[in-house]
């Protein structure tokens, strides 16, 4: 069967984990792969990307698993963060929208394909059921290289597996306590306040403002500061989390509405020690304080829904304790618009990944 044969090529990459979305053309490979490896389902794609860093800076090799009208999902962040990072990233790609594809809204993404991964300077090969060596080949130099491999395949050669059926959950409803109030503190007083409790800790910082309020504070080889791939910050964490970790997210408010999949695939996988500290100043901050859509928003509540153990905190000396639970948890922070008046970070990406990689092995 050529499902078991692709994972024997897999496993002989040494891949650990696969971060996977659906694709009815595959899905008893996605079967398989699920119940070889350490599975990780994702509800976006470019949330896979942020997962897959944080997963190889603390050792680990995964391999992503996606249809062809993902790949538009991931762009930016394969640009600014994998490639910008130099970080390796295989990702098998379920080739809709020729051979015979009855859905036409796949075609014009699947007939592009090779032109936009050409145009992006990816380089890919197309997997025909035959040239599984070129496949193994394919994920081993995405590591050897620290760069991007895609493997293309095609939709026609898969076996022919029934659709899967799920008993519906119950829902309950939920109890929950939050404290109200208004901000005290802009973010950089609440950073300040907690730098004792950051001290050694491993962080993921949002990009802009808050790496580079975070490197004034405490700069550590323990930090990792983004530079780019806006609403990523909680994904790398994960990815590191998952790998074991004890991690720091610290995010805002309008990264979080970026990429919301992430907070419900934490509480999905993670089980403890992944702390989700969102600073909420309703603005873009970076941009010149524009106001997000979270100025009418309560975003404890997407912590909560996503089943995260969840509090509010308008106060440094309320978040120290927060930071000592060993249970996986999201902390909405309230703070006043504003940024600190502080330096770049002098750091290059690689830089940043080299040192972080070291100071959390």
């Amino acid at each position: 069967m050529i499902e078991d044969d692709v994972i024997q090529a897999i496993k002989k990459a040494r891949i650990t984990h696969i971060l996977h979305l659906p694709c009815e053309r595959i899905r008893l490979l996605l079967k398989k792969l699920s119940e070889k490896f350490y599975s990780v389902p994702l509800s976006r794609e470019e949330e896979g990307v942020g997962i897959s860093a944080g997963l190889y800076m603390a050792g680990e090799r995964p391999l992503m698993v996606i249809q062809s009208s993902g790949l538009g999902n991931m762009v930016n962040a394969l640009m600014s963060l994998t490639r910008a990072y130099k970080l390796p990233l295989p990702i098998m790609i379920s080739w809709r929208g020729l051979y015979g594809e009855r859905i036409p809204a796949h075609k014009p993404m699947g007939e592009r394909m090779e032109a936009l991964l050409k145009a992006l300077e990816i380089p890919y090969m197309i997997f025909d059921g035959n040239n599984l060596s070129d496949l193994e080949n394919a994920i081993i130099s995405a590591y050897e290289e620290n760069a991007i491999a895609v493997i293309l395949l095609k939709p026609d050669i898969w076996t022919h597996c029934p659709e899967f059926y799920l008993e519906p959950r119950e829902y309950r409803k939920p109890e929950f306590s939050l404290k109200d109030g208004r901000a005290k503190f802009t973010r950089f007083e609440i950073l300040n306040g907690i730098k004792d409790s950051l001290d050694g800790k491993i962080i993921v910082s949002n990009l802009c403002y808050p790496s580079r309020e975070l490197y004034a504070i405490i700069d550590q080889p323990t930090n990792f500061y983004m530079l780019g791939s806006m609403g990523l910050a909680t994904s790398i964490a994960l990815g590191l989390n998952l790998a074991g970790k004890e991690v720091i997210s610290i995010d805002g408010d309008g990264s979080v509405l970026m990429n919301t999949s992430t907070i419900f695939t934490a509480g999905l996988m993670s089980e403890e020690g992944l702390k989700i500290i969102v600073m909420d100043n309703s603005a873009y901050g970076c941009t010149g304080n524009q106001k997000t859509s979270a100025i009418n928003a309560d975003l404890a509540l997407v912590g909560i829904s996503a089943g995260l153990n969840t509090s509010r905190a308008f106060f440094p000396d309320e978040i120290k304790p927060m930071l000592e639970s060993k249970q996986s948890s999201f902390i909405h922070v309230p703070v006043k618009p504003g940024n600190a008046e502080v330096e770049f970070i002098p750091y290059t990406p690689e830089e940043i990944k080299y040192r972080f990689m070291e100071a959390i092995k």
